[in-house]
C-alpha cells in the first residue's frame, strides 16, 4: 500500500508545476508617436504639481484633503480589504493542520441492570490539496491583481481629489473677486448716476437719462446676490473635499484674488506611450485584464481531477490517564482523487464565461487608452487656446476701460449722450468680469492637463 501512495504523492508534486493560465499579451492599441498639439516635449508633472501655482494656502488645503478626504479614506480602506482577500486566497496553497482533544461517556441498559463506558481521544491531522493544474495559484494571482487594481483605484481617487481641491479653490477665489467687481461696478454706476442727476437738475439732461442710469444700477445690484450664493456654495463644496464641516470654513481661506497665483507653463512631457505607465486608471484597466486572464486558468483547472492528501496521528483510550501511552497511538495516511463527471456543462461554460470576460476587458482597455490620449490632446488644446483668449481678453479690458473713461469725460463736458456712457459702462463692466473668468478657466485648464497626464503617479 505504501508504494502506490508514494507514487501518487510524487506524481502530485510533479503535476503541481502545471499551469493552464493563457500567456498574457497586452492588447494592441493605437499609440500616437507624439502629441499633436504640444509645441515641444518637456518633463512629466512632478508629484507635487500644485506647487507650480505658488500658493502656500493651496498647498495647505491639498495636504488637509489628502489627510481627511472621506472618499480617499474609503478607497484606502478598500485597498486594505483587498490585501486581506489576497491573503485568504493564498490559504489553499498551504496545508491545513488541526488538532483535537475529546472525550465521551456512554450509558446503556442491559440484562445486568445497565453499563457505563468512557472513551478519550487526542489527535493531529494534516490535509493538503495538491495544486495539480495551477488552479489555486491562478486564483491567488487573480486576488493579488484585484488588490493591485484597488490600489490603482485609490491613486485615481487621490489624483481626482487633489485636482478637485485646486479647481474648487480657484473657483472660490474667482467668485470672491467677481463679487468684489460687481460691487465696484455698482459703486461706479451710482457715481455716474450722481453726474446724470446733476445734469438733469441743471436742464442739461432728461428724465429718461436718469431712468436709464437707474435701470443700470438695479441690474448691477441684482447680479450681486447670485454671485454671493455661488461663492458661498463653492466654499461649502471645498470644505467637503477637505473632509470638514462647511460651517465657519470660509474663514480658513484668506486669499481673495487670483492675481497672487502663478500660471505654470506646462506642456506634455515624454512620449504618449509612456502615459500607459503614468495614469492610474490605465494601469488599473490593464491590471483587471491580467486578473481576468488568471481567472481563465482557474476555470480551466476546475475541469481536471483534484487530489487531496491526508495524514493523521492520534491516541485513543478508555482512561484519560492511559491516553498518551505509546500503545494507544495510531497513524493513518490517505489520498483521494476527485474527477468531475457530469455537472450539466457548468465547468466548461465557466471557462467560456471567463474567456468572454477577458475579451470584454480587452476591448474596454483599448477604449480607455484611446480616451486617455483624447483627454490629453483636449487638455493641450484648452491650455493653448485659453492662453490666447486670456491675452485677447486683457486687451479688450484695456480698450473698454479707455472707452469708458473717455465717454464719461465727454458726457460731463456735454459732448456725448447718456446712451454712449451706458454702452461704455456695460462694455467695461463686462470686460472686467470676462477677464477674471478667463483667468480662472486657464488655471483650471492647467489643472486638467496635470490630471490627464497622470499627476505625479508615474
Amino acid at each position: 500500500m505504501k508504494t502506490p501512495l508514494l507514487t501518487l504523492i510524487a506524481s502530485a508534486v510533479l503535476l503541481a508545476g502545471c499551469n493552464l493560465t493563457p500567456h498574457y499579451q497586452a492588447p494592441d492599441t493605437a499609440r500616437p508617436a507624439e502629441w499633436e498639439h504640444a509645441p515641444g516635449l518637456a518633463e512629466w508633472p512632478a508629484a507635487d504639481w500644485w506647487r507650480g501655482f505658488s500658493s502656500a494656502e493651496l498647498e495647505s488645503l491639498i495636504a488637509r484633503a489628502q489627510a481627511n478626504n472621506l472618499d480617499l479614506a474609503t478607497a484606502i480602506s478598500r485597498v486594505r480589504q483587498a490585501d486581506l482577500q489576497a491573503r485568504i486566497a493564498g490559504r489553499p496553497l498551504l496545508p491545513a493542520v488541526s488538532a483535537s482533544l475529546g472525550g465521551n461517556r456512554a450509558f446503556a441498559a442491559d440484562n445486568n441492570g445497565g453499563g457505563e463506558s468512557s472513551r478519550y481521544s487526542a489527535g493531529l491531522s494534516v490535509g493538503y490539496e495538491a495544486d495539480l493544474w495551477g488552479g489555486n495559484r491562478a486564483s491567488l494571482r487573480a486576488s493579488e491583481l484585484a488588490a493591485l487594481a484597488t490600489a490603482h483605484d485609490r491613486d485615481t481617487v487621490a489624483l481626482t481629489v487633489t485636482s478637485a481641491v485646486a479647481t474648487s479653490y480657484f473657483r472660490v477665489l474667482e467668485l470672491r473677486e467677481r463679487l468684489r467687481i460687481a460691487e465696484d461696478n455698482l459703486a461706479n454706476a451710482e457715481r455716474i448716476f450722481a453726474v446724470v442727476d446733476a445734469r438733469v437738475r441743471l436742464g442739461a439732461g432728461t428724465a429718461l437719462d436718469r431712468v436709464q442710469q437707474q435701470t443700470l444700477i438695479e441690474q448691477r445690484r441684482a447680479a450681486i446676490p447670485g454671485l454671493r450664493q455661488q461663492m458661498l456654495t463653492a466654499e461649502n463644496a471645498l470644505a467637503i473635499l477637505l473632509g470638514e464641516a462647511p460651517q465657519g470654513f470660509a474663514r480658513d481661506v484668506t486669499e481673495q484674488s487670483l492675481a497672487t497665483l502663478t500660471t505654470p507653463l506646462l506642456q506634455a512631457g515624454g512620449l504618449p506611450s509612456e502615459l500607459l505607465l503614468r495614469r492610474p486608471d490605465l494601469r488599473r484597466a490593464e491590471t483587471g485584464l491580467l486578473g481576468a486572464n488568471a481567472d481563465i486558468g482557474a476555470a480551466r483547472a476546475a475541469l481536471f481531477p483534484s487530489l487531496s492528501l491526508n495524514a493523521s496521528s492520534g491516541y485513543d483510550a478508555d482512561l484519560f490517564a492511559n491516553l498518551f501511552n505509546a500503545g494507544n497511538l495510531a497513524h493513518s495516511v490517505g489520498a483521494s482523487l476527485l474527477q468531475p463527471i457530469f455537472n450539466g456543462g457548468a465547468l466548461r461554460n465557466q471557462v467560456r464565461l471567463s474567456e468572454e470576460r477577458y475579451l470584454e476587458l480587452a476591448d474596454n482597455y483599448r477604449l480607455t487608452v484611446l480616451t486617455a490620449f483624447q483627454e490629453v490632446e483636449d487638455a493641450l488644446i484648452a491650455v493653448r487656446e485659453g492662453e490666447l483668449q486670456l491675452t485677447s481678453q486683457g486687451r479688450v479690458l484695456e480698450n473698454a476701460e479707455r472707452a469708458f473713461r473717455l465717454a464719461e469725460a465727454q458726457y460731463r463736458a456735454g459732448a456725448a449722450d447718456i446712451l454712449t456712457v451706458l454702452s461704455a459702462q456695460e462694455s467695461f463692466f463686462s470686460a472686467r468680469d470676462s477677464l477674471l473668468q478667463s483667468t480662472s478657466t486657464q488655471l483650471q485648464n492647467q489643472v486638467q492637463l496635470y490630471r490627464v497626464l497622470g499627476g505625479g503617479f508615474g
